[in-house]
């Protein structure tokens, strides 16, 4: 079968193909994580992304080429989540920017996608690494470019790229010493590889799919609001829509919307802008929307009335003042969640281990915040890229603190000032984190070696600055050996958060334990109630 060339719709559709090839095999991918503890996410990041990529193709299916390759890369760069999801995005960017103007491509046009594709991804990250998905995805667009210039069929080029992809996936090992003692292969490589079989197949068999089964499956909690700052709502209707036009600017709309409300989010490119904002005249915004182009997808939410439907689960939490700079943080466990609003954040948004929030969720949050700058904290190492794309789309000044634990967090947060400049701020936060060790318990889904650690699934698995540095069966004995590895003697202050596994009197026996062994030092025990984790701890 020869395939000469593609359309709009072909492309939504090959989309949605391989992102419910890649939904399939998301445990496979989540499974080749390094470590071997819960938090393997990569193959749940990469389908979610790619699952806000494939609706937007799906809503543009009828359009050229070039509009759904946008489309696509619209969808992905706000569904981004975890590095992973992120480096998709930023391939799918690529990819756009050779097919934007193409109603239709040939083989040589998808292959020089690819290797844009590529490119762009390698740009965005700060020190790429060799045996990642950067190196699957170079060697997929060479080889599909080496097939494209032997013959103009689609889907010969792509299958030469998938076949180079998976040799090129199989020397990962040998690429990082790393992949090769853990006994796996590069986690978003094969991901990736999973994606682009299924996306071939939808090209070669005109499928019916749907993805209306997929939607909200893996759906992101929602943070409920303070039940008083939200009945005091300024803008009682939360308004969202397309536009779609010629020559959009996202500077003209913001500048027409800006009197109608707040919390306004607009991106996008000249023909397409995603636009959120909340109003007391939906009517208005939709009105002056219409001035740049046609809309489509309108959702209108009376914000006052799910306060009131939702009476029942409210907690009541601090106002949210207006501040010169707000601070935004991502953190999953109740008792994490109201220590951090305690010392000054504005918003936590629902997130962290094995649940990372998407570009979108980030942007929401800092609307949310009745502050012009916000400073970031992601408190995990595979969220800090997403809050940088995040900081790229804002229309407010966004300062990214590289937190990768919550409990890095809560020593920045004593250096917060807001009246001094933002990149003062910042830089103050940032030198904070200097001055504390983390460290992390959980458990092993799997057994594992790495670096000299002989590990089995039900092990508990003790973890300093994100390295592995003890295991044993009983997560009271792993936090202590933690301790000894922090130096916790040479220290004063021990900070402990309890998860949503022990119970509070395990909580309480370890800590008289901790006491025992460290009297001078000073003890705090919190409930967290993170899960996954059974205890968060800090030395200082």
């Amino acid at each position: 079968m020869s395939l000469d060339s593609i359309t709009g719709n072909d492309l939504a559709r090959s989309v949605k193909a391989g992102c419910i090839r890649l939904e399939h095999n998301r445990d496979h991918v989540d499974l080749l994580n390094v470590f071997p503890v819960p938090d393997g996410d990569t193959g749940t990041n990469m389908y979610l992304t790619l699952l806000a990529a494939a609706k937007e193709g799906e809503k543009n299916s009828q359009q050229s080429l070039g509009k759904v390759a946008k489309a696509v890369s619209l969808g992905s760069l706000m569904g981004a989540r975890g590095n992973s999801g992120v480096i998709m995005s930023q391939i799918f960017r690529g990819m756009a920017k050779v097919l934007e103007s193409k109603a239709e491509a040939n083989a040589m046009d998808m292959a020089q996608s690819l290797r844009a594709g590529s490119e762009t991804a390698y740009k965005a990250v700060m020190k790429p690494v060799e045996g990642t998905i950067l190196t699957v995805i170079r060697e997929i667009a060479a080889a599909s470019e080496r097939e494209a210039n032997a013959g103009n069929d689609i889907l010969g080029s792509l299958l030469a790229g998938v076949d180079e992809g998976l040799r090129v996936l199989e020397k990962t090992p040998t690429m990082l010493p790393i992949l090769k003692e853990a006994g796996v292969v590069d986690a978003g490589g094969r991901g990736l590889l999973y994606f682009l079989e299924g996306f071939i197949d939808g090209l070669a068999h005109e499928k019916d799919m749907t993805l209306e089964e997929y939607k909200g499956k893996f759906a992101v909690p929602h943070i409920e609001k303070d039940q008083q700052s939200l009945l005091e709502l300024d803008f009682q209707y939360c308004t969202e829509l397309l536009i779609k036009g010629n020559g959009l600017e996202e500077g003209d709309v913001k500048d027409h919307l800006a009197p109608l409300g707040d919390s306004m989010l607009v991106v996008g490119d000249e023909s397409l802008l995603k636009v959120h904002i909340h109003s007391n005249h939906p009517g208005k915004v939709l009105e002056t929307c219409l001035q740049f182009g046609s809309i489509t997808d309108v959702k209108i939410n009376n914000m006052l009335e799910e306060v009131h439907e939702q009476h029942h689960k409210w907690d009541v939490e601090k106002p949210m003042p207006q501040r010169r700079i707000g601070v935004v943080a991502v953190a999953t466990g109740d008792g994490i969640r109201k220590m951090l609003l305690s010392l000054g954040v504005d918003e936590v948004v629902e997130g962290g281990q094995t649940m990372n929030p998407s570009t979108e969720d980030l942007l929401r949050a800092c609307n949310q915040v009745e502050a012009d700058q916000i400073i970031v904290l992601p408190n995990n190492s595979n969220v800090i890229m997403t809050a940088e794309q995040a900081k790229h789309l804002s229309n407010k000044n966004l300062a990214i603190v590289p937190t990768k634990s919550v409990m890095q967090a809560i020593n920045a947060l004593i250096a917060f000032n807001d009246e001094e400049d933002l990149e003062k701020v910042a830089e103050a936060m940032y030198q904070e984190i200097a001055n504390v060790s983390y460290g992390e318990v959980t458990y092993a889904v799997r057994d594992s070696s790495f670096n000299g650690w002989e590990i089995k699934e039900g092990d508990y698995i003790g973890l300093v600055n994100d390295e592995i540095a003890a295991q044993g069966t009983s997560a009271e004995d792993v936090v202590l050996d933690l301790l000894d590895v922090m130096k916790a003697e040479e220290n004063e202050l021990l900070t402990i958060f309890y998860g949503s596994d022990p119970e509070e009197n395990d909580a309480l026996r370890l800590k008289g334990r901790i006491m025992g062994k460290y009297p001078d030092n000073e003890i705090e025990m919190h409930y967290g109630g993170q899960p996954h984790y059974s205890y968060l701890l800090s030395v200082e």
